[in-house]
């Protein structure tokens, strides 16, 4: 009885012990904020997304009560118009490597102040010098190219358009990068077997059909939105997209700008696009029917139409190939007063906005500024169209 009494004090004061140190450890440590990972970098160096300013330095990371390593944060911004109010650059040690896998893209990570001492407010000091970025940068996850679309202005929508595609107006975003081409079959191919996921429909069994791994990739929009996820990206907002496909345009307090209608200029080119005009004869296109050696309407190689119908920005096949979904909800432009869209859609978020054309789409549908809807019946089964990604600029993009 003496003896299990013993046991029990010398346990007890083992527990007090530990107590103790976890309050040594943890005894600053008042305030916790949790993120969401968005991509990974070289040398532990990791991107996240808060809604509360990181105003430290230093953190723990932690899970549920136990703390698996630290966080260095090396840069702060305000995210403008994102879901997220502020992005951090930041660098991570684990102590041990089997905690290794919490750290990837698109998980939530919770952070533990080691001191109750602030340190200064990074996104509020400024230089008077604007970051210079990298004009392409390939992750690693899927080694694709990514081209830069620096900050500014730029004209959104058409007065000239359908109504949904109204009013024409004036808006800023920041820098952000988008992938050069449409992702790929083989492209896909290396997340479903890198994550083991179901394949796409549309490969109508293991694998994509033979001879089509360049071609672009048709998926629903969920599947699209679990690439992007996996690859530290995500799929584009309409204004990202458009953007992208027809650069600043010309308008009052945009400077040295033209208009574009499609990617190339303001006038349509059948040479230009894997569109309905591009197959309507056999002479038009004939040179790149014969380095792509197909003669059969349908989709075309992701790198097709490079440099012929690339953006002022170089992304390529942003009319025609493949529709591309993007991340916006069929909704009405700001200011555009109607409750219904253009052949009689109905708004609402039922439907994704999809861009871009495909190619049996007319040149009026492969407009830049062109929106259509993805989702019928819904989002989880229809899988018509492709997708490119975007991400925003961090510290590591910084030449």
């Amino acid at each position: 009885m003496k003896y299990n009494k013993k046991i029990a004090l010398i346990s007890a004061a083992v527990l007090l012990g530990c107590a103790c140190r976890l309050f040594d450890l943890f005894g600053a440590a008042t305030f916790k904020i949790v993120g969401r990972i968005e991509s990974l970098g070289k040398n532990n160096a990791i991107t996240i997304l808060f809604n509360e300013k990181p105003l430290e330095k230093s953190y723990y990371i932690v899970r549920g009560e136990d703390v698996f390593g630290s966080l260095e944060v090396l840069s702060v911004v305000y995210d403008r118009g994102g879901r997220y109010r502020y992005r951090a650059v930041t660098r991570y040690t684990l102590t041990n490597a089997m905690y290794a896998p919490q750290i990837r893209a698109g998980a939530d990570i919770a952070l533990l102040t080691k001191s109750g001492e602030r340190e200064r407010e990074y996104a509020d000091e400024t230089t008077g010098r604007e970051p210079a970025y990298r004009r392409s940068v390939t992750l690693a996850r899927d080694g694709r190219e990514m081209l830069l679309v620096p900050e500014g202005k730029f004209v959104f929508g058409s007065f000239a358009g359908d109504r949904d595609e109204s009013p024409e107006q004036i808006l800023f975003l920041d820098n952000y990068y988008i992938d050069r081409h449409e992702v790929s079959n083989e492209d896909f191919m290396k997340y479903v077997r890198a994550m083991n996921v179901k394949r796409p429909v549309s490969w109508e069994g293991a694998s994509y059909p033979e001879g089509s791994g360049s071609l672009p990739v048709l998926v629903t929009y969920y599947e699209a939105e679990a690439y992007a996820r996996w690859a530290g990206k995500r799929l584009p907002t309409e204004e990202e997209w458009e953007k992208a496909a027809r650069g600043q345009g010309k308008a009052p307090g945009i400077d040295n700008a033209k208009n574009f209608t499609y990617p190339w200029g303001a006038s349509f080119d059948p040479e230009r696009a894997n569109c309905a005009d591009f197959w309507a004869d056999g002479k038009t296109g004939a040179h790149l029917k014969i380095r792509f050696n197909t003669a059969d309407r349908g989709l075309m190689p992701v790198t097709s139409f490079d440099p012929e119908g690339a953006s002022p920005y170089g992304a390529v096949n942003m009319a025609g190939n493949a529709r591309e979904w993007t991340s916006g909800w069929y909704l009405p432009y700001k200011g555009s007063g109607t409750r219904q869209g253009s052949q009689f859609k109905k708004y609402g978020k039922q439907y994704k906005v999809v861009r871009g054309g495909a190619w049996y789409s007319s040149r009026y549908e492969v407009r830049v500024s062109n929106r259509e809807t993805g989702g019928a019946p819904n989002l989880h089964t229809d899988n018509t169209a492709g997708f490119r990604c975007v991400k925003s600029t961090d510290q590591l993009d910084l030449e």
